[in-house]
């Protein structure tokens, strides 16, 4: 068949139809990506296995796609651009830090450590001066 004027500007029409139509299906692709992936948390302090020497600790990281974070079991706030920062006692001897998270849809992950206090509890004798 010859390839007529009709017939080329169909083509052309076609293909940047379909063209237009990956594209669009791409991008829809590429920003639903981070949904589909769940929430997610990183905690920057304090390591995981390290030993802390005062009474207490900040844990410190970032939480991405949460509607709910709990440090523990206690809920923690998140800023606008996902960073918590939470202050904790510390005991003597091995301390886990749980935290939880869950996103809009349901979706939960849960993020681990287990840090050390080395410094002991205070007793009766030295809280009220005798």
């Amino acid at each position: 068949m010859p390839l007529t004027r009709t017939r080329l500007l169909r083509t052309i029409r076609v293909s940047g139809a379909v063209l237009i139509c990956a594209v669009i299906i791409g991008y829809i692709s590429w920003r639903s990506l981070p949904y589909a992936q769940g929430p997610r948390i990183d905690v920057f302090e304090p390591v995981d296995g390290s030993a802390v020497a005062g009474p207490t600790i900040d844990v410190v990281g970032q939480a991405e796609r949460v509607v709910s974070l709990t440090l523990n079991g206690s809920p923690i706030s998140v800023n606008e651009q996902g960073s918590f920062k939470e202050t904790l006692i510390v005991f003597p001897g091995v301390n886990t830090l749980t935290l939880r998270a869950a996103d809009q849809f349901g979706r939960g992950t849960e993020a681990r450590l287990e840090i050390f206090g080395t410094t002991p509890l205070p007793t009766a004798s030295t809280t009220t001066g005798r």
